[in-house]
């Protein structure tokens, strides 16, 4: 049916007026015959309607999904055939890149590894951990190097000249590229490989139950969910007959033995295999400073600034960033001229509750509040610390759950970070400190980058409605070398460094890079002890203050 405007408008009308006394919807289902039947038949289309995704992913999961596909991107395509075709520490070698009869403070030393397995063949691809250092046990000095990989078996080390004296490259090979592979291959074989139970408490009676980030449906179980769409977060236990979902009180870790890498991968990760020194063709180098008087005064340590890597190194045991001037902080009486009148919230693994362990038993500002333990006593706890004369307060919580902890803590008093900041005002004289990480090496990656993600808009929020609050990141910092390499190993952390450097890199926050400071120290404890952490502190409270 075709027809001009004119004489479509006029029907409409007339039918309209026909209709006037018909039921509404009688009108309505007859207007819409009629407007239909006027299409031309050219007009119609015949593109089928795109089809409704069955799952549609927000905003915060895509964004996940792209961060986490940049992460596997650099991980090894390596399978393990034997571990006789493994890299070999001890077989390969290094050589230094034009070497010359003169180093100057200023330049950089470039050092070539060329990788071979263990039946000295000449490995032809990359992805091998490596962990570089340049040092002086002399002059307390050491710096990390950054690694460039040409995907071929050979790499370059470049480490920056920073000091005058003598200097001494050591390159470890933590793990083969056929390692690397397996652990990134076992971290996402399943949702984790340590598990929980849950405390159900309800009229006096307790009760235990497995509980997780996801769980099997079982016939004759229900099972509680513990849901954050604010935040995308969830959890999950079996309920209890007779408890409600409500009754979760208390939460422990457990390990269930689980290992998702093969026999012959497991020798991979003998401690003997482990860290692997790399010899050396050279003799350590003196360094001179080449008569060069260039010197370019360095801003304050100061919210925003971006941090390269190597972000800074040791120099007569104290760190010094490259990219600002950080302010020594020693004593109390250095932390109190920084505090006074602050509210301090540090939130995150144990790595933080190191701090208010310094504060209240160390240099002793501050006094807990209804804490009557000392050391790591109950370390899961959430705790308070105040000086009422300087109006000085600081706190530790934890960052939610997950947590490993392998006796049963109080969980009620867990929340996300991101909530955790939700809930502060901020302000000029409130300061975040906040980590993660250790706690997460045992679950897939998404899991942390997701976490990540909800802190970074929790403090764009933050800083909407307080941008003067100071906030401070730490990324985790390296560990023990006896540690489960499956369940906690550095490479492990080392990707989730390289999320932290990522999500945080143009937000106005300091960033302190302990991993980088860890490596460069050569500190391989969970908690480092002396001037590592001394370095840890100047660096956080130079950007607080």
């Amino acid at each position: 049916m075709a027809m001009n405007k004119k004489s479509l408008a006029v029907l409409l009308i007339t039918i309209f007026l026909l209709g006037y006394g018909w039921h509404r919807t009688q009108f309505q289902d007859s207007l819409k015959k009629f407007l239909q039947s006027c299409h031309r038949p050219e007009e119609k289309d015949e593109t089928p309607p795109p089809p409704i995704p069955s799952t549609q992913r927000t905003e915060l999961q895509v964004n996940i999904d792209n961060l986490f596909e940049k992460i596997q991107r650099l991980i090894p395509e390596a399978p393990f055939t034997h571990f006789n075709r493994t890299t070999s520490g001890k077989n390969s070698k290094t050589s230094i890149v034009n070497p010359k009869k003169q180093y100057c403070v200023g330049e950089d030393l470039v050092v070539q590894l060329d990788m071979y397995d263990y039946l000295g063949n000449r490995k032809t691809y990359g992805g091998d951990f490596i962990r570089p250092r340049l040092f002086s046990k002399e002059l307390g000095a050491a710096v990390s190097g950054r690694v460039e990989d040409f995907n071929n078996g050979s790499y370059h080390i470049h480490f920056p000249l920073y000091w005058e004296g003598k200097c001494k490259v050591s390159i470890l090979l933590f793990h083969p590229s056929e390692g690397v592979a397996a652990l990134w291959r076992s971290r996402h074989s399943s949702l984790g490989v340590i598990g929980f139970f849950g405390k159900f408490e309800k009229f006096g009676k307790k009760a235990e139950t497995p509980c997780g980030f996801k769980l099997e449906e079982k016939e004759g179980k229900e099972i509680c969910e513990y849901v954050d769409p604010v935040y995308e977060e969830a959890f999950y236990c079996y309920k209890v007959p007779n408890f409600t979902c409500e009754s979760l009180n208390e939460m422990r870790c457990f390990y269930p033995q689980a290992s998702y890498l093969t026999p012959g991968e497991r020798e991979i990760f003998q401690r003997s295999n482990i860290a692997v020194e790399i010899p050396e063709t050279f003799s350590p180098m003196v360094v001179t400073g080449c008569n060069s008087s260039d010197f370019t005064p360095k801003p304050k340590c100061q919210m925003g600034m971006g941090s390269p890597f190597p972000s800074g190194y040791f120099f007569k045991n104290v760190w010094n960033p490259v990219y600002c001037n950080m302010t020594v902080y020693r004593t109390g009486e250095d932390f109190l001229k920084c505090l006074e009148g602050k509210n301090l919230f540090l939130i995150g693994d144990s790595t933080l509750r190191q701090f208010i362990m310094h504060f209240t038993e160390g240099i002793k500002i501050v006094q807990y509040f209804r804490y009557h333990h000392s050391g790591w006593a109950a370390w899961a706890m959430t705790l308070e610390a105040l000086n009422m004369g300087k109006d000085l307060y600081v706190s530790y919580k934890r960052h939610g759950f997950p947590l490993e902890h392998d006796t049963f803590y109080y969980f009620e008093d867990d929340m996300y970070t991101s909530r955790q900041i939700d809930q502060r005002a901020g302000g000029k004289n409130t300061i975040f400190v906040i980590t993660m990480g250790q706690h997460f090496r045992q679950f897939p990656l998404k899991l942390f980058i997701r976490r990540a993600l909800n802190i970074r808009r929790a403090l764009e929020r933050l800083f909407l409605r307080s941008p003067d609050t100071k906030v401070i990141i730490k990324s985790e910092n390296t560990r023990e070398l006896y540690a489960p390499v499956e369940r906690q190993g550095d490479f492990h952390g080392y990707t989730q460094y390289l999320v932290l450097r990522e999500v945080f890199k143009d937000l106005n926050v300091g960033f302190v890079d302990a991993w980088d400071m860890t490596v460069a120290s050569a500190t391989a404890t969970v908690h480092p002890p002396g001037i590592t952490f001394d370095s840890i502190l100047s660096l956080t409270f130079s950007f607080a203050c």
